[in-house]
């Protein structure tokens, strides 16, 4: 399959991104919403986030998450890039203390978006990245040559946060650039094709500025 790419955000460049073991990818999506706020393409910090939403979060315990809604108004708060405030490959201990001050931070308003393939087409070509939460496939796993193939089935009970930074094409189908956080040797180095019968079958929600 060939497809046409008719554009590709800033950080479609940028190195794969890694959430290891932890349930962060809400955290990893919101600071590529965030990143064009940036003054330079430089990652932001997934770690600010995730502590910052799991601080708003009664009774979080390590591993649960964090829930997309308060994920949405921490990162709206702004984030430091990654050097100020470094992943971390466990989880915090709780209670999670709320983010330390002094940091300068970037980002902007963030909220749920529609859906539809046409609205997160026109967010791209105005240079905004969108989020989208959606339902895996066993071919999501393992893109084929840089593609997701569609599957009309699920795997039960797993849930994925991932970003759409390009638009292309294929024989008048609408195909979606999405970054990952399954490091280096997901995809296209951390990034794949999704198509629009899977966002339309499987997307739970977009969101973005």
């Amino acid at each position: 399959m060939i497809i046409k790419e008719e554009i590709s955000l800033p950080q479609a460049g940028n190195p794969a991104r890694d959430q290891g073991q932890r349930p962060t990818c809400i955290a990893f999506a919101l600071s590529e919403l965030n990143l064009p706020y940036a003054p330079t393409i430089e990652a932001l910090s997934p770690e600010y986030v995730y502590q910052a939403a799991a601080n708003l979060t009664p009774n979080w315990a390590p591993g649960a998450g964090v829930r997309l809604g308060v994920a949405l108004q921490a990162a709206s708060s702004g984030q430091p890039i990654e050097a100020d405030f470094p992943y971390q490959a466990t989880e915090p201990a709780a209670p999670v203390p709320a983010p330390p001050a002094g940091f300068s931070l970037y980002g902007t308003a963030l909220g749920v978006l529609p859906r539809d393939l046409e609205s997160i087409a026109e967010a791209i070509r105005r240079q905004l990245p969108v989020g989208l939460a959606i339902k895996l496939t066993k071919s999501f796993y393992v893109p084929r040559d840089g593609v997701i193939a569609f599957e009309p089935e699920s795997v039960p009970n797993v849930l994925h946060a991932v970003t759409v930074v390009g638009l292309g094409w294929n024989e008048g189908t609408p195909y979606f650039r999405i970054r990952n956080s399954w490091g280096d040797g997901w995809g296209m180095r951390g990034q794949a094709w999704l198509s629009g019968d899977y966002i339309r079958e499987h997307a739970i929600c977009a969101f973005g500025g």
